[in-house]
């Protein structure tokens, strides 16, 4: 470390949402040193999820990495998910996912204008239309089998379903110059029904009496009506108890979901 750059502190505390997250930020830049083989001069705090904390490493050679912390909160199961369903949509897509360069599962943007928001829908749209071709006969997280193979829930009779993000804000997006450069977040990804999928951008439906989201929302409707109509008939018939059902899944996280198995099979 140069003795002009900054030393970040020993010890960030969190208390939000009823959790403590201690980071201990002198390990984090000595990790990152390691990993780069390269002095990592400074930690900026860049974001916050519900699950885990971001942070911009900036590197003596002039390179910048994010780095993200988990709560500790399943670590282990959502870290290694994550990372697995990563790689597969690599393999298996041409949606742009981040490199990742390191991991370790262990517990020791912008708003552009009405014009460039019908653009960025259009991406959106790419996205989950890509996403509706993954499809499995088993429900779950995706975890590695072996080497090069992957493993994925347990088996539910009949039913197709699909690989589905779980948490597709635009805060996990990563946009430069308008085109989307990332998808991020993977922790809450698996396979699952396909009204999962079909929903909505949440930040187009957030404040759905603004005119602007209303032409946006009919806009989407219209696109997707054209592209594949079963994505919206999905979307204009889903019931509402099977949505708080789906809900329910994601608030207790995707990793607990046979605790639902039961109730899925009987619906």
């Amino acid at each position: 470390m140069s003795n002009n750059s900054p030393s970040p502190q020993s010890q960030e505390s969190d208390s939000e949402n009823s959790i403590e997250l201690n980071i201990n930020l002198e390990a984090l830049q000595k990790s990152a040193s390691n990993v780069f083989q390269v002095q990592c001069t400074s930690i900026q705090k860049f974001s916050e999820g519900g699950f885990h904390k971001v942070y911009i490493l900036k590197m003596e050679d002039g390179k910048e990495y994010i780095g993200r912390v988990a709560f500790p909160v399943y670590p282990q199961w959502k870290t290694e998910s994550e990372i697995a369903v990563m790689d597969y949509i690599c393999l298996n897509t041409n949606i742009p996912v981040p490199e990742v360069y390191y991991w370790n599962s262990s517990a020791n943007n912008l708003r552009p204008q009405h014009r460039k928001k019908k653009s960025f829908l259009l991406k959106i749209i790419d996205i989950q239309l890509e996403l509706k071709k993954l499809t499995f006969s088993k429900i779950g997280s995706i975890f590695f089998n072996g080497k090069n193979g992957f493993k994925i829930g347990q088996d539910n009779g009949n039913d197709m379903f699909v690989l589905t993000h779980g948490d597709f804000y635009s805060s996990n997006i990563l946009v430069k110059n308008d085109e989307i450069t990332g998808i991020i977040d993977w922790e809450c990804s698996g396979a699952f029904p396909m009204e999962f999928l079909c929903t909505y951008p949440i930040w187009i439906t957030e404040n759905p009496v603004s005119k602007d989201n209303l032409l946006l929302i009919k806009f989407f409707h219209d696109e997707l009506s054209c592209r594949d109509s079963n994505f919206i008939r999905i979307i204009d018939n889903i019931d509402e108890g099977e949505k708080e059902f789906y809900l329910a899944v994601f608030s207790r996280g995707i990793w607990k979901v046979d605790d639902f198995l039961d109730k899925f099979k009987t619906k």
